[in-house]
């Protein structure tokens, strides 16, 4: 792959995302990003994986927007349902998914983490940000699902409505991510509880996550596509 290195750690996957630094979204990197998931989902080595970003900067800017400008109204359609579908994907992987946020996680970016089973961060450095509110577009209904798991009322309310950016620390008193670590500690740390995940009994962890996120599939499956032109691809 190019821009998705997979390194095994033990029963760990540890994926790291480095697409032109700021790792946004155009198609050639969400094909690349399923096309990791098959390569993860059928390796038996791995257990469980860690995703991170490949600079310091940066973890995932999400949508490239520069890129979807190019676009005729047709592409950019079935880009947008290409790129939902791939959350499907991370929604219900059947492997414990934890993300090692290791700098910004701005709009998709932070949509894709909310996707992932745990989230932990470094306390230095980075915010979280969801500001579709300031760029005109609108969440999906499985967007907002998922975050509605993520965070109380309230405080999903905040960041959808205002488009606030938080750092590491008010992230975590939202309850979006699960522990902030020093930059050197973050990854480690990340490797080591997805390797206490990898312990579990993984059929019924898949079937529990599969469960537990119903509700927000079937939107990504049967609500999202109303809104992006007919069905999904």
């Amino acid at each position: 792959m190019r821009w998705i290195n997979i390194k095994k750690e033990g029963s760990v996957g540890l994926m790291t995302m480095d697409y032109e630094e700021e790792n946004h979204f155009d198609r050639p990197f969400v094909t690349e990003l399923y096309e990791a998931l098959d390569e993860i989902e059928a390796d038996d080595e791995i257990k469980s994986i860690v995703v991170t970003g490949g600079t310091e900067k940066y973890w995932c800017t999400g949508l490239y927007l520069q890129y979807m400008m190019k676009l005729d109204p047709k592409d950019l359609v079935e880009y947008i349902r290409f790129f939902n579908n791939m959350l499907g994907r991370w929604c219900v992987f059947p492997k414990p998914v934890v993300a090692a946020i290791n700098g910004h996680a701005f709009a998709a970016g932070a949509i894709l983490a909310a996707h992932t089973d745990f989230r932990f961060m470094r306390e230095d450095r980075g915010w979280v940000c969801v500001p579709e509110v300031d760029i005109n577009i609108p969440f999906l209904p499985g967007m907002i699902s998922i975050f509605e798991q993520c965070l109380a009322p309230g405080a999903w309310r905040e960041m959808a409505l205002t488009g606030k950016r938080y750092t590491a620390p008010e992230a975590k008193a939202l309850g979006f991510i699960d522990e902030v670590y020093e930059k050197d500690e973050l990854v480690p740390k990340s490797i080591e509880y997805a390797g206490f995940l990898a312990t579990k009994n993984l059929a019924a962890y898949a079937e529990i996550k599969r469960r537990m996120r119903a509700e927000t599939y079937r939107k990504i499956v049967e609500e999202d596509p109303k809104y992006l032109g007919g069905g999904t691809k």
